[in-house]
């Protein structure tokens, strides 16, 4: 009687596939290998993207650093997308109601794990409690201040990883855009502008309380739109799952 003495693999588990999202602060390299792409294409000579990129690291040799946020926390803000339009955590008119810390159905847990199901809810009360979004009352509920995430001015390592991940998300897309001519490769990566050469600027104050305004509307829908089509739970599959989104900035000539 023969007898196979080899040990034979463990079966492990299949791990669920990690979803690239946007962080500026760990994908630095490549945002910078993209920008210095866009200059030799421009005609920028190689020597003087080299010799301009020295003189800046040493103008900026003694900068403070921060300590960055991990880019899960960027994302508190569909809490606040939440909240503002799931029928459960609104009044009869439509209007957020103040909501236990926790409880199973109708509480600020509840409210996280619908929003981000894999984030802890005490960190998010934190954080939003930090930047003046929330804050708790006497009744021991809480209650939502304001309708968007915008950090606090005093909180600038957060400030930075948005700052970050903005840049990452358009210098993709446009180099993206300039790269390949597949439509499929495409998809998703929408690069427009509006600009006016001769603007008054008398009416920039006005002119910003417009595009705030209607950029906060915008994006809200985009979010909950995007929020309805998320995957629940595993899937097996590559490419199945991925991460996408939008942004909005404004920009004056100096």
């Amino acid at each position: 009687m023969s007898h196979d003495s080899r040990k034979r693999p463990k079966k492990t588990a299949a791990r669920r596939p990690a979803v690239m999202r946007i962080d500026g602060a760990r994908n630095w390299p490549k945002t910078l290998d993209h920008f210095v792409w866009f200059l030799l294409r421009a005609g920028v000579k190689p020597e003087q993207v080299t010799k301009t990129l020295a003189t800046s690291v040493n103008r900026h040799r003694y900068t403070q650093a921060l300590v960055v946020p991990r880019p899960q926390v960027l994302e508190y803000s569909r809490v606040i997308t939440q909240w503002l339009t799931d029928p459960l955590y609104l009044d009869a008119y439509g209007n957020t109601v103040a909501l236990p810390v926790t409880g199973t159905r109708r509480s600020f847990r509840s409210l996280v794990r619908k929003a981000l199901p894999h984030e802890d809810a005490g960190d998010v009360l934190k954080v939003l409690s930090r930047h003046g979004i929330v804050r708790r009352i006497p009744t021991r509920r809480v209650q939502l201040l304001a309708d968007t995430f915008l950090p606090n001015g005093q909180e600038q390592a957060q400030f930075l990883a948005y700052t970050l991940s903005a840049l990452e998300g358009i210098i993709d897309t446009c180099h993206a855009n300039l790269t390949t001519r597949d439509p499929k490769k495409q998809l998703g990566q929408v690069q427009r502008l509006v600009i006016a050469e001769r603007f008054d600027m008398s009416r920039i104050a006005e002119y910003d309380a417009y595009a705030r305004k209607s950029a906060h509307a915008m994006l809200a829908k985009h979010d909950a739109w995007l929020k309805r089509r998320e995957i629940k739970g595993s899937v097996r599959g590559k490419g199945r799952v991925g991460y996408v989104g939008v942004g909005i900035f404004g920009f004056r000539a100096r």
